[in-house]
């Protein structure tokens, strides 16, 4: 396990994170991706191309639980894969979705894929504050919606970049403010497409 500690932020990157990746990328083929329209409320998009709610999680989750020694309480997990058509990945934050999130790559690819963390730039926040704080500058919030959604390199300055190695897992504080990269995912299909295991959960 790796700690990347960013503005006191914790990020942990673990290698060979499960012991037969190949069985639980394969697990993802085999059930289907899908397209979900979710009701995200203030903010979050209304269509997902690219999900899978199905696949060895059992795998995921009981490395996910020696990886912190202790139980871990799932609030959401699924596979998702981007091709090259994917909608356009925004900067945000899982905070709404509990304590921490964990992403595993499952994909082998030329070129750099990854996470990215960020700092907004006017306000120098690196965490996202919850809805009911945020609300109580609207028009700041709205504002700040549209920022998040553009994801433009001149308001947000990106502190730590985490690369998208095969069967490699990435943790971190869920109130984290990040991007997948690339943007919109490569290749066509799910086989060649980009990967991932998501879970957001609290200890």
């Amino acid at each position: 396990m790796i700690s990347l500690l960013q503005n006191d932020a914790d990020i942990r990157v673990i290698e060979n994170f499960v012991s037969d990746p190949d069985r639980l990328r394969q697990s993802a083929l085999e059930s289907g991706f899908g397209t979900w329209r979710p009701n995200k409320g203030e903010v979050g998009s209304s269509n997902y191309d690219g999900m899978n709610f199905w696949g060895d999680h059992g795998m995921a989750l009981r490395a996910l639980a020696e990886a912190h020694g202790c139980a871990i309480f799932p609030n959401s997990m699924f596979f998702r894969v981007c091709n090259e058509d994917t909608e356009g990945a925004y900067v945000h934050s899982d905070r709404e979705a509990g304590e921490y999130t964990a992403i595993v790559y499952l994909s082998k690819h030329s070129g750099e894929s990854g996470t990215g963390f960020y700092r907004h730039r006017a306000s120098g926040i690196t965490r996202m504050k919850s809805f009911a704080e945020m609300a109580q500058d609207r028009e700041w919030f709205e504002r700040f919606k549209v920022e998040m959604v553009e994801g433009r390199p001149e308001v947000w300055e990106c502190i730590e970049f985490v690369t998208g190695v095969y069967n490699r897992a990435l943790i971190f504080e869920a109130p984290l403010f990040h991007s997948r990269h690339p943007r919109h995912g490569f290749g066509s299909t799910a086989e060649d497409g980009r990967m991932v295991w998501v879970c957001h959960y609290d200890l």
